[in-house]
C-alpha cells in the first residue's frame, strides 16, 4: 500500500548502505515511502552521531511546521556489524592468525573485546544517544536491528579455529565456556547477551517516551527463519555474497520482507488495513434441516445415517431426528451393524 506521506531513514553500515539496495532500504519500497540512505558501508557504532545530524540538517527530508520532522517518519538503524567484525579480527593476530594453520601461541594471546563478558556495553550508550537525537528532531518510529552474529554465516567458519583454541586453552572460562566444550557454545552465549541487551535499550526508550514506537527487529531471528524456510542448501548458497558476511541482493530482498512484516505488525502507523470479506454465514448447527428436494441436508448427518438411508431407501430426515436422541445412538450402531452382518 502507498504511503506517499512516509519518510524512511536509514542509518548504520554496509548492512544498510550497499553496493546494491539493502533490507532497510527495501523495506521503505515495499511500504510505499520515500528512503532516504544516511548510512555508509564500513562504517562504526560512532558513526551514527554524524549521520544523524547529516539527516536532520537534510533540505531533502521532509520537515513538519517548526522544522521537525513529521510523524510519517521511520527512523531504521543497522549498526555494530564493523565493529565486532574488527574485535573479531583480533583473533586473528598473532598467536591468533598461526593458529588457524596449527600453529601460534594461543597462550600468549589476549582474549578479544568480543569474547568477553557484556559485549556491547559501550555500543549501546552510543545508539541511544543517537535514538535521543532523533527523537528530539520529532522522530517517533524507530525500528533498531539486532546485530548479525549468526553462526551459521560463513565468516564465523574462518574463526572457528581460533575460538577452539582459546576455549580449549581455558581462556573463554569467564563465559561460561570450558576446555571441551563446542566453540560455537562461546559464539551462541555472545550472541545472547547482544540480543538482550538490544532488548532491554528498546524497552527501556519506549518506557522513557510513552508517546514512540521503538521496535527491536531480531536480524538473527529472522536470518534463522529464511534457513529453516528455503532449507540450508539453498539459503546457505544464495543469502552471502563474496565477502562471506554481507547478504546477496536476493538475501536482502529475503530481509526486507522479515522486517515489513514487524513493522507493519508493531507501528500503528504502518498497519496494513484489514480486507474486506464478506460476512460468512453461521455454523451449521447439530440440528437436522432438511430441503425440499431430498428431505435432509447432506451435511447435517452422520456416516451411519446416510448410509442406512441408502440402503433401505427411506428419507434421512425421520433417521436423522432420531438419532438427536442419546439412548437411541446405540440401537442406530446396532442396527447398522445387524445389517452388515446378515447381508447375503
Amino acid at each position: 500500500m502507498p504511503r506517499p506521506h512516509w519518510s524512511v531513514l536509514v542509518f548504520g553500515d554496509s548492512w544498510a548502505e550497499y553496493m546494491y539496495p539493502t533490507w532497510a532500504q527495501v523495506l521503505g519500497r515495499r511500504l510505499g515511502a520515500t528512503v532516504h540512505s544516511f548510512a555508509q558501508a564500513g562504517s562504526m557504532c560512532a558513526d551514527l552521531r554524524s549521520q544523524a545530524q547529516r539527516a536532520i540538517t537534510s533540505p531533502q527530508v521532509s520537515k513538519a511546521p517548526g522544522g521537525l520532522l513529521p510523524a510519517e517518519t521511520l527512523v531504521v538503524v543497522h549498526t555494530c556489524g564493523n565493529d565486532f567484525i574488527m574485535k573479531m579480527a583480533e583473533a586473528f593476530m598473532g598467536g591468533g592468525l598461526g593458529s588457524m594453520f596449527g600453529g601460534g601461541n594461543i597462550s600468549g594471546m589476549a582474549t578479544p573485546e568480543m569474547l568477553q563478558p557484556n559485549p556491547g556495553v559501550r555500543e549501546v550508550v552510543v545508539i541511544k544517544e543517537f535514538l535521543e537525537t532523533m527523537h528530539r528532531a520529532g522522530a517517533r518510529n524507530f525500528l533498531v536491528s539486532g546485530v548479525p552474529i549468526f553462526l551459521d554465516m560463513p565468516v564465523f567458519n574462518m574463526a572457528m579455529p581460533v575460538i577452539t583454541a582459546m576455549v580449549n586453552s581455558g581462556k573463554l572460562e569467564a563465559l561460561g565456556v570450558s576446555p571441551g566444550d563446542p566453540p560455537r557454545l562461546a559464539v551462541e552465549v555472545q550472541a545472547i547477551a547482544l540480543h538482550d541487551l538490544w532488548e532491554e535499550m528498546v524497552q527501556e526508550f519506549n518506557g522513557k517516551h510513552s508517546e514512540s514506537t521503538c521496535v527491536f527487529f531480531d536480524e538473527v531471528a529472522a536470518l534463522e527463519r529464511l534457513r529453516l524456510s528455503f532449507g540450508p542448501a539453498v539459503f546457505d548458497r544464495s543469502m552471502w555474497d563474496f565477502s562471506m558476511f554481507h547478504p546477496t541482493a536476493w538475501g536482502h530482498e529475503q530481509l526486507a520482507i522479515e522486517a515489513h512484516k514487524v513493522s507493519t505488525e508493531k507501528f500503528p502507523g504502518l498497519r496494513e488495513p484489514s480486507p474486506t470479506t464478506p460476512p460468512t454465514s453461521a455454523p451449521a448447527t447439530s440440528s437436522p434441516t432438511f430441503s425440499a428436494a431430498s428431505g435432509y441436508s447432506a451435511s447435517s448427518g452422520t456416516s451411519e445415517v446416510m448410509w442406512l438411508s441408502k440402503f433401505f431407501a427411506i428419507p434421512a430426515g425421520p433417521l436423522l431426528v432420531f438419532e438427536k436422541k442419546l439412548w437411541r445412538k446405540l440401537l442406530l450402531a446396532l442396527l447398522t451393524l445387524a445389517v452388515y452382518v446378515f447381508l447375503p
